[in-house]
C-alpha cells in the first residue's frame, strides 16, 4: 500500500513508512500515517531491543 505525504505530494510505500523531512514544519503532522507510522515501528525496535537486554518482560 503506497501512502501520500500531503506536504509534497510523495508517494511512500508503508512497509518503508518514514517521514522524509521530520525536523521540518509539517502543518499536516498530527494527522500524518507516515509519522504515525515511524514513531510505531521505532517503539517497536525499542522493545525488541529492551527484550533482548533482558530488561523487558
Amino acid at each position: 500500500m503506497e501512502l501520500l505525504c500531503e506536504k509534497y505530494k510523495e508517494k511512500v510505500d508503508s512497509k518503508k513508512a518514514v517521514c522524509r523531512r521530520p525536523t521540518e514544519y509539517c502543518k499536516f503532522r498530527s494527522g500524518c500515517l507516515l509519522h504515525f507510522l515511524a514513531r510505531e515501528k521505532i517503539a517497536g525496535e525499542k522493545r525488541e531491543a529492551e527484550d533482548m537486554g533482558g530488561e523487558g518482560k
